[in-house]
């Protein structure tokens, strides 16, 4: 399958800058998402992560008042 991508790239005159811009956009992209999530405070993944769990606990307390 590769072999049939690398013939229809190297029939493209400026196939070198399309790859070379495709890896500068991909690593741009990863960089930006990595200083994202390492931009974020601590306590707000914290939070993020026990969320499910409290409103699986809110779901609970709201059945048993209801009954």
């Amino acid at each position: 399958m590769l072999k049939f991508y690398s013939k229809i790239i190297a029939g493209i005159d400026s196939a070198t800058i399309y790859q070379s811009l495709a890896l500068v956009i991909f690593f741009i992209f990863f960089v930006g998402l990595i200083y994202m999530v390492m931009s974020k405070p601590k306590n707000y993944y914290s939070e993020i992560s026990s969320m499910p769990l409290d409103e699986e606990n809110k779901q609970d307390k709201d059945q048993n008042t209801v009954n």
